[in-house]
């Protein structure tokens, strides 16, 4: 039983608050904003992979969105919206997305293809990293690909990985286009780990640990661009979710991660305090004195 006693509370638009973050992911699961030709890149698995290593399979996804982004022919799904549909789906903690939950999360995240891979270590000491084109419509592979190197030159495979996807994918790189996909992110590994678990973190939703993470790849190679942008941005991200105060004693900021089921049940009550109480709090003079209280009873059979 729930029942609810409010005072003075402000107007809120129904309709606002019921078109919340999982409203509008079920919306682009019915195939409302699907952006033709657009491709998703969900981390990838590791099959026999150990230790620091594992985070090679977010690393190595994140470097191939953003290598496979620098052509104007090819529509990336941005790595938010990435995170923020795996989070939906109960899928952060893992970070996998597998053949069984892939359709969803393409359909919710709008993209015609998702890019599927895994990586593996090989007896003498190489990493395979492996990935297979697959419709979001029909669940067949188009085109499955893999590339080889000793993990002190990974991103070799990475790169070989990239230039073969442009082929299977029919798109044809302008010179210059080639020549920034060519470039080298790094070539120091404790980076490259530690940049992928900043990935890892952004995936999770966790800013502060992905800000400490992508600084770290950032003081291992000062040379290392993509970690200093990431680094400044999940940091910037970590900053206003800090100074946003909770909104009722126990329900978290808007701004905060979604990792639990009880987490998804409060979405709707953040949005709607958020909607009638001003960021002011009880100092601002222009606050209302609304008062909002909930109860709820839980029976056992």
């Amino acid at each position: 039983m729930l029942s609810s006693a409010c005072a003075r509370a402000r107007p809120v638009s129904a309709p606002s608050v019921a078109d919340s973050v999982a409203t509008n992911l079920v919306a682009r699961e019915r195939g409302s904003s699907t952006q033709s030709g657009a491709v998703g890149i969900p981390p990838f698995a590791s099959s026999n992979v150990t230790g620091a290593a594992v985070s090679l399979s977010f690393a190595l996804a994140d470097l191939l969105a953003t290598d496979l982004a620098r052509s104007s022919a090819l529509t990336v799904v941005e790595r938010a919206r990435l995170g923020e549909v795996m989070r939906e789906l109960d899928l952060a903690a893992s970070g996998r997305v597998d053949s069984a939950s892939a359709p969803r999360v393409g359909r919710l995240l709008g993209a015609e293809r998702l890019l599927l891979g895994g990586i593996d270590s090989l007896p003498g000491g190489d990493i395979r990293v492996a990935v297979r084109v697959t419709s979001v419509a029909t669940g067949l592979v188009s085109a499955a690909i893999d590339a080889r190197a000793p993990i002190a030159d990974i991103l070799a495979a990475e790169k070989s990985l990239a230039f073969q996807l442009f082929d299977a994918l029919g798109v044809v790189l302008t010179p210059a286009e080639r020549a920034q996909v060519s470039a080298q992110h790094t070539r120091n590994v404790e980076a490259l780990y530690a940049y992928g678990r900043g990935v890892a973190a952004e995936v999770r939703g966790d800013w502060a640990a992905a800000a400490a993470e992508f600084g770290q790849a950032r003081r291992n190679d000062p040379q290392f661009a993509a970690a200093s942008v990431r680094a400044t941005t999940a940091l910037a991200r970590a900053t206003t979710i800090a100074g946003t105060a909770a909104l009722l004693p126990g329900i978290r900021g808007v701004e905060a991660p979604v990792v639990s089921v009880v987490d998804r049940l409060n979405r709707p009550l953040d949005h709607i305090t958020s909607q009638t109480r001003p960021l002011g709090g009880v100092g601002d003079p222009t606050f209302p004195g609304t008062l909002v209280t909930v109860l709820i009873t839980v029976r056992r059979p």
